[in-house]
């Protein structure tokens, strides 16, 4: 009876505190970090603030909690769409697994404008400073074998891919900071593909991918052929 008693306390303080997360992820998504104040994160969880400092002694560990479920989902979200660490990427030419990062990176940012701030832009304390750069490697580790797998194909010369794909990743956040200002809130669709379309081209080039189009959804088909998308690539729903 006492295990099942300490086994279900942990489910209960597990579940409170994943609660207590979401309740910051919603706060941040609708104002940033600055939005998600103890008192406010409290309120929106229906419970006390003494509650929410029992899980979260200080404001940076709620914070830094908050960041690292934002930014995992869309790492996942991200790795998913170039098939990361699969056998079933080697399927899809690497030039087209780049476009589809840079695609499913983008598109998410400029749906979820105020969040992709945060993630990226925003002034936080200490522990989302730490996140920011733990995910930034994760995210240059996901370029690096995209880069990797281009080398070995052919379609990339043997260049120096530690230094290559920390420069595309740095180059792809700060490429976000003007569409994702709150004077772009009213960019129409057209201007998102738009904006899509030249920043994928970027990459492509940056990496040494020979781009053959204007238009990066057919790089690498002389003929202008689009290119084909498999099973594994076609971009997240959610």
């Amino acid at each position: 009876m006492a295990y099942r008693s300490t086994e279900r306390t942990e489910q209960h303080r597990a579940a409170r505190s994943a609660a207590l997360i979401d309740a910051g992820l919603a706060l941040v998504a609708e104002g940033g970090f600055s939005a998600a104040t103890i008192a406010r994160v409290a309120e929106r969880a229906g419970v006390s603030t003494g509650t929410v400092y029992t899980y979260f002694p200080e404001k940076s560990a709620l914070t830094a909690a908050v960041f690292e479920r934002a930014a995992g989902i869309e790492l996942e979200m991200v790795r998913s769409a170039v098939a990361f660490g699969t056998a079933a990427r080697l399927e899809t030419p690497a030039i087209q697994r780049l476009d589809a990062l840079v695609r499913v990176f983008g598109s998410r940012a400029l749906r979820g404008r105020t969040l992709a701030m945060a993630l990226l832009f925003e002034a936080a304390d200490v522990g989302v400073e730490r996140e920011r750069l733990l995910f930034r490697r994760a995210y240059t580790d996901t370029v690096a074998e995209v880069l990797a797998d281009g080398v070995v194909e052919g379609t990339l010369p043997p260049e120096r891919i530690d230094l290559l794909a920390p420069a595309i990743v740095g180059a792809l956040g700060e490429a976000f900071i003007r569409p994702l200002s709150p004077a772009a809130d009213g960019r129409s669709d057209v201007d998102t593909v738009e904006v899509l379309d030249s920043l994928a081209a970027a990459c492509q080039r940056l990496a040494g991918f020979e781009v053959a189009s204007a238009d990066p959804s057919r790089a690498g088909d002389p003929a202008g052929r689009p290119p084909t998308t498999t099973t594994a690539l076609r971009p997240p729903t959610t």
